[in-house]
């Protein structure tokens, strides 16, 4: 198996590693505001928004807790439903 994000040998970073990592370029940057959690949840909704299930989601963002996966789905279902309303709404201003 192959990562995307992996150590000289190949071999999966955690997520403590990645954010070092990261903290190293951030400062090098003068981004140290930003973190390494908004890109992570932002990849999380879309997985949920793409129709991924839970599993594949912790495959792909290394989540442990289901209940923290669990909360993507919803936001995913608001935004559809929120598209599939205002659709409706627009059908019924133009009838």
């Amino acid at each position: 198996m192959r990562h995307i994000l992996a150590d000289q040998h190949g071999r999966a970073l955690n997520y403590d590693q990645v954010q070092k990592k990261m903290m190293v370029v951030r400062e090098k940057l003068g981004l140290k505001e930003f973190s390494l959690h908004g890109p992570r949840n932002s990849a999380a909704s879309e997985l949920a928004e793409a129709g991924c299930t839970d599993q594949q989601i912790a495959a792909i963002t290394g989540h442990k807790s289901l209940s923290m996966i669990r909360k993507y789905p919803k936001g995913a279902s608001q935004k559809r439903l929120a598209k599939e309303a205002q659709s409706v709404r627009e059908r019924n201003v133009k009838g």
